[in-house]
Parts: C-alpha cells; sequence; structure tokens
C-alpha cells in the first residue's frame, strides 16, 4: 500500500495559506500566529475518510478507487522554509500548493516560490484564494462550479478575467502554462487554477480532489514505500512537560521502530546516536505543535509527523535530517546525514553580517532572503551571544549587524550591543528582518552621503557687503549675503573670472560659528589669504572653487544638491573649463 502525500502549501505573505489548512482541519491556529504569519513549519495528517467526506461526490469523477491512506500537508514559514525540507535528490514535498490572492497576482513571494518550486521539480496546484471578496460574489455553495452557475453572466465573465490575468502572469514569468482545473485536459502539461476562499470553504472540495486524483494517478511509484531504514527530518526541537527534550520530525521514508538506534546532526556538526526513549503520534486533524494528547507507538509508517523523545538530543539541530537504524546500518547512515548537512551548509565570507535562527531550516531561509550583496560571515542557530558581537564590531558600519529570526539574547550580548553600538534586527517574521534593514541601510547611507557633502567644497554663490567689513585682510571679515547654493567652511572661493582668492575660515552668525549656510542668509564670512582693495573689491560677488576630485565627488552625492547648487555648479564648470578644460582628470 502507498503511502500518504506530502503537500507543503506555499505563497506569499497574507495569501492565506494557514487559513486554508484551518478550514480543511476545522482549526484556528492562524489566530495564534505572529501577525497573522507561519512562525514555525507544522504539520497535519488529514485521513483518506475526511478527504471522502470533503469531496463527497466529486471523487467519483476520478474514475478511480482510492488507495493512499490521507494527505500529510506541511504548513512552511514562507516560501523559503520549503526549500529546507528536503532529502537526498530534491524536495521532501510530493505536491506543492501555491496560494495566490485573487486580487494581487503574482507578488515578489509568490514568484520566489515559483523558482523553488521549478528549481526542485515539485508539481503544484494554484489554489486562487479570496474569491469571496469580489464584489458581488455569491458563496452560497462548498462546490466552487455550483457557485459558478449561480452567478450573474457579468461575475463568470469577471471572474474568467481574473483568472485569465493570473494565466498570462505565469506565462509571462516563468513559462508555465495554466487554466481553469475543469479546463485543463492534461495535468503533467497545465498546472491547475483551483479557485477558493479559505474564509467560507468554497472550492476547497474540489482543491482536495485535483490533490488527490494527481498523487493517486501520477505519483504511484514516488508514494511506494522503501522497506528498511526510517528517513526523516526535523521540524523542531522542544521541551514538552513529562517528556524532556522532544523532537518533531516528518518522517518521509523507510519504517521508525520503536528499538532503533536514532541518529541525528549537533549543532557542532556531528553524527550522534541515541536510544528512542518513546515514538509519540499526534492525532489526526491535530497539528503535530499544538497537540498534547499524543499517542504512544511501537512504529511509524511514511508519510508522517511524529514526536520521539531520546536521552542527550539537547544539542540537535532543527531542519536536520535524521535516521533510524539498526546497529548493522549504523555508517551507512551517518554516511547518509553527512552528505545532507553539507548540502545544507550556508556560504559564509570573510567580512559581513551574523546571522542567527532557532533552526537549520529557518537559519537557511533567512539567507536565502538575503540581498546577494549582503555578505554573510557566520551563520549559527541559537540565541545571539557575546562572540557574535565580537565578530562584526570591527566591520565596516553597514556590516555591523546581527540579523535574529526567532531567538534572543544572551545578558552579556546585549551589553556589548549597546557598548559597541551594533545594530541587530530581531524578529519572528523573516521579511520583516530584511525589509528594517533595507532601510536601515538606506537611512545609514542617506547619513553617510551628507555628512561627506558637508566635508568638501559646495557649489555656492556669494556677495560681500560693502557696509559690513569688520576686518580688510588677513583675514577678511566680511557680512556676506548667500546668493545661491550652500557655503560650507573650508570652501576655496574664486572670482567670476576663475581667479582663485582663498579659504573659507569660518561663517558667524551673531557669533554663533555655524557648518553651512545657505541661500538669502546674511552672515559673517572669514576669508584667509586675501585683501579687500588688492583681491577684491568690497562688494565683490564670488563663487565656489572645486577640484576635480571634489567634482567627482558632488556628481556622486548629486541627488542631495538643491536645484540652485546643481545651477552654480554648471556656471562654476563653464568658468573652470575656459581656465583649463583638463581640470576635471
Amino acid at each position: 500500500m502507498p503511502r500518504q502525500p506530502i503537500l507543503s502549501v506555499l505563497g506569499h505573505v497574507d495569501s492565506g495559506k494557514t487559513s486554508l489548512l484551518d478550514m480543511i482541519r476545522e482549526s484556528r491556529i492562524v489566530e495564534g500566529e505572529e501577525g497573522g504569519i507561519t512562525q514555525m513549519i507544522g504539520a497535519t495528517e488529514v485521513p483518506l475518510d475526511t478527504v471522502e467526506n470533503v469531496c463527497g461526490e466529486l471523487l467519483q469523477t476520478l474514475d478511480t478507487e482510492l488507495t493512499i491512506p490521507g494527505l500529510l500537508f506541511i504548513d512552511t514559514p514562507g516560501h523559503a522554509a520549503f526549500s529546507s525540507l528536503r532529502k537526498r535528490g530534491g524536495s521532501i514535498s510530493d505536491i506543492a500548493i501555491l496560494v495566490i490572492d485573487i486580487n494581487e497576482g503574482l507578488q515578489p513571494q509568490t514568484k520566489e516560490a515559483i523558482d523553488i518550486l521549478k528549481d526542485s521539480n515539485t508539481p503544484f496546484i494554484i489554489a486562487l484564494n479570496k474569491v469571496d471578496t469580489i464584489p458581488g460574489w455569491k458563496s452560497e455553495k462548498e462546490l466552487f462550479t455550483q457557485n459558478l452557475r449561480h452567478q450573474s453572466d457579468r461575475k463568470q465573465q469577471e471572474i474568467d478575467e481574473r483568472i485569465y490575468e493570473i494565466m498570462g502572469e505565469l506565462h509571462e514569468y516563468a513559462e508555465i502554462s495554466a487554466d481553469r482545473f475543469d479546463r485543463v485536459d492534461n495535468f503533467q502539461k497545465k498546472a491547475a487554477i483551483v479557485p477558493i476562499s479559505a474564509e467560507t470553504g468554497e472550492g476547497v472540495p474540489e482543491l482536495l480532489m485535483v490533490v488527490t486524483g494527481l498523487a493517486q494517478n501520477y505519483l504511484k511509484d514516488q508514494l511506494e514505500v522503501e522497506k528498511g531504514m526510517g528517513k526523516g527530518t526535523i521540524l523542531e526541537v522542544t521541551q514538552e512537560k513529562g517528556l524532556g527534550t522532544t523532537l518533531d520530525i516528518i518522517h518521509y521514508d523507510g519504517i521508525i521502530n520503536r528499538d532503533d538506534i536514532l541518529l541525528y546532526s549537533t549543532k557542532d556538526g556531528d553524527v550522534q546516536t541515541t536510544e528512542i526513549r518513546a515514538l509519540l503520534k499526534p492525532r489526526p486533524l491535530k497539528e503535530i505543535r499544538l497537540d498534547k494528547q499524543f499517542r504512544e507507538s511501537e512504529t511509524s509508517e511514511p508519510a508522517s509527523g511524529i514526536k520521539i523523545t531520546g536521552k542527550n538530543i539537547e544539542n540537535v539541530v532543527a531542519g536536520a535530517p535524521v535516521r533510524t537504524t539498526s546497529k548493522e546500518n549504523l555508517e551507512e547512515a551517518k554516511e547518509q546525514i553527512k552528505s545532507e548537512i553539507e548540502k545544507l551548509e550556508i556560504k559564509t565570507q570573510n567580512e559581513g553580517i551574523v546571522i542567527k535562527a532557532d533552526s537549520l531550516g529557518s537559519l537557511e531561509a533567512l539567507s536565502r532572503e538575503i540581498p546577494d550583496e549582503i555578505p554573510i560571515q557566520k551563520a549559527e542557530v541559537g540565541e545571539i551571544k557575546k562572540g557574535d558581537i565580537i565578530e562584526v564590531q570591527n566591520e565596516s558600519p553597514e556590516y555591523r549587524s546581527i540579523f535574529a529570526f526567532n531567538v534572543g539574547t544572551t545578558e552579556q550580548a546585549e551589553q556589548l550591543i549597546e557598548e559597541k553600538n551594533i545594530r541587530t534586527f530581531q524578529e519572528q517574521v523573516i521579511y520583516k528582518i530584511i525589509e528594517q534593514y533595507v532601510d536601515w541601510k538606506e537611512e545609514l547611507e542617506q547619513k553617510q552621503q551628507k555628512q561627506a557633502l558637508n566635508q568638501i567644497s559646495r557649489p555656492a554663490k556669494i556677495r560681500l557687503l560693502p557696509e559690513h567689513i569688520f576686518n580688510k585682510s588677513k583675514p577678511i571679515v566680511a557680512g556676506t549675503k548667500i546668493e545661491k547654493g550652500v557655503l560650507t567652511p573650508g570652501s576655496s572661493l574664486m572670482t567670476l573670472e576663475g581667479e582663485r582668492i582663498g579659504k573659507v575660515k569660518s561663517i558667524q552668525d551673531q557669533q554663533e560659528t555655524l557648518d553651512k549656510a545657505e541661500r538669502g542668509e546674511e552672515l559673517a564670512v572669514s576669508i584667509s589669504n586675501a585683501t579687500i582693495g588688492r583681491d577684491i573689491e568690497k562688494d565683490q560677488t564670488l563663487i565656489t572653487d572645486i577640484t576635480g576630485k571634489e567634482y567627482q565627488q558632488l556628481q556622486h552625492l548629486e541627488q542631495h544638491l538643491s536645484e540652485g547648487e546643481k545651477q552654480i555648479l554648471e556656471e562654476i564648470i563653464d568658468i573652470k573649463d575656459k581656465k583649463n578644460p583638463h581640470w576635471k582628470i
């Protein structure tokens, strides 16, 4: 008898992934999630009789007897975690359900999910969610096909237009051929689009029917269980009252027996063994993370979500592979785990940020979300520690940062973070970490550029006020009006004919020293190496003199220049070009 297929649910944030599973299992897990977004990978077994009850007479259209024992749904915290649920040769998921908001179409994370699905060669079905939000749509029946017949011609046309838009986006982005599920003539060549509402349950029977039909008709060989060594992936390491440290595991192949030896990977990369103390199974339709009434079992068959307890498993890495076997096959099992761990390694560099997460799967998911231009020098499972601060304290400002997903900070590390001015981004939602860093980095760059701008000569045109000459030479101190642009201390000045005069030593307003003066302001300016009556006249107009290097810097900082500064810069270029056409070099 074949095992039940493993189904992963993916999609953009807020597309309705967990709400869909809630509807199937009639639970309300999403209400307890941070921001309504799934944070840990969860697993739910849906028995065959539940599938039959939900689908009802629809299953008769499959024209075949159901032989799969049910469905195992995996709810992932974002599409990236899906890639961590792997086995040798690909993903542990047999089929994926890609949830797309009918009002939003393909969003950034939808596209990234499609890339991952295509890369792993995982077949997928599209659940086109929130059909009930179409203005005027009547969700009176559970079956979408029945509801569709009761809509007005205008509404039928409208939903067809929306489906065609999604079909067009899929083809344009990834050359994926798709169509509404009841129009698909070859499910191996076209992706089925099933309009649903995770809120009302509309279309869910058709979705389960299509999933079941695909699994039964096209995945027969894939669902055959390989006898012998038990194979799984650790979802989470938890502390359970009365049980101690436990491992939540997706068991995807082989047979796991209560008297087997469990092999697992530690945070140090070592492969360890332990005896299985208890082999526990959640009740059907109960989420493995939340069920507290596990049933003890002597054996587990795939595909299933199970909980295992054992000795000395505190250092197990969540997201890593596990094997269960007899003593005779220990070495083979160790080699399999080592091989898979090597594939999970995150590429690091000699410089960059540090990333921390609560599991290996989350760590990899976080690393995949980080843009390529942000280097990672260290990636570890666990809370932020003193050593992490030491790693980044000497980095350039934008890399003196730590990304932390779903983990805390030690007391020592908290003190050092403040002392060393390290920026930490700690969230329970991966995409928020990236968003916050990108926003902060942009602010940092803006600040750095403005600081750089104030350290060079900025374009300005000034006029001396003859009635306010306080000192005629060495240095000239005179009342000055800023005609246009921004004047900064240290700027060189020249005449409108290009003759260099001297440097601005200081700018003062009522005995207060300023770091810049802007258009329209009248204040006292001190100019070195010049004398009124010999070098310049007491009512003369002057303009800043810039070097070729400063010109290049101003070009780089052009977005921070005012329109007046840009106009003055053009005047400066004309004056300098007449004196020396090669001055920019």
